[in-house]
C-alpha cells in the first residue's frame, strides 16, 4: 500500500512538473508572438545599417571558409587593411600591389587557419550614412595550423561604402587589432 502511494506520489509530481514547463514554453512562445507582431517605423538609416550588417555577416562567414577568392572582392580596389599585434603579421595592406590582401590572407590561412571558427561575434554600429557605414566589433577565433591550435581575440572596426558600379556595400577600411593570441604547439614564426 505505502509503494502504491509512493507511486502515485511520484506520478502526480512528474505530471505537475510537466505542466509547469509546457506552461512556461507557453509563455515563452506568447512573449515571443507577441513582440514579432508590433511595428514600428524603419528610417533610411536604419535600413542601411541592415544591409550592411548582412554584408557584415557574409564578410565574417567567408573569412571562416578561408576563402580568399570570395573575400577579396568585398573590398574597394584602393582599401587598406590594418593588422595590428599579430607577430609577422602586423602591418598595412592594400588590395593590390606588393604585400596585398591576397598575400596576407594566404599566408595567415596557412599558418594559422587551415581549421578555423569565428564565434563570440558582437557588433555595434557607430555610424551610419547614406553612403558610409562604420562597424566596430570583437571576434574570437579558434583554429589549428602550422602553428599548432591556437585562439586569438580580436577588435575590428570595418568601414562600409556603397558601390555604385557593383550595387553592393565593400570595405573602403578595417583594422583588426590582436587582442590576444595564444598557441598550443609549435611557436609563431615569419614568413619572408
Amino acid at each position: 500500500m505505502e509503494s502504491q502511494r509512493m507511486a502515485i506520489g511520484t506520478t502526480i509530481a512528474v505530471i505537475i512538473i510537466v505542466a509547469v514547463i509546457v506552461g512556461a514554453v507557453t509563455v515563452v512562445s506568447l512573449t515571443a508572438l507577441k513582440h514579432s507582431t508590433t511595428s514600428s517605423t524603419v528610417t533610411p538609416t536604419e535600413t542601411i545599417a541592415g544591409l550592411v550588417s548582412g554584408s557584415f555577416t557574409e564578410h565574417l562567414l567567408l573569412f571562416a571558409s578561408r576563402n580568399v577568392s570570395a573575400i577579396v572582392p568585398q573590398y574597394e580596389t584602393n582599401a587598406s587593411v590594418t593588422w595590428e599585434q599579430i607577430l609577422c603579421l602586423s602591418g598595412i595592406y592594400t588590395v593590390t600591389g606588393n604585400g596585398n590582401l591576397t598575400q596576407l590572407l594566404n599566408i595567415f590561412f596557412g599558418a594559422y587557419g587551415q581549421a578555423l571558427v569565428v564565434g563570440n561575434v558582437t557588433r555595434t554600429i557607430v555610424t551610419a550614412t547614406i553612403g558610409s557605414v562604420m562597424i566596430n566589433s570583437t571576434l574570437g577565433l579558434v583554429g589549428q595550423g602550422l602553428v599548432g591550435n591556437f585562439t586569438s581575440t580580436v577588435s575590428a572596426q570595418d568601414t562600409y561604402r556603397y558601390s555604385t558600379t557593383s550595387s553592393t556595400w565593400l570595405i573602403s577600411q578595417e583594422t583588426w587589432h590582436f587582442l590576444t593570441l595564444y598557441t598550443k604547439g609549435n611557436v609563431p614564426f615569419c614568413i619572408n
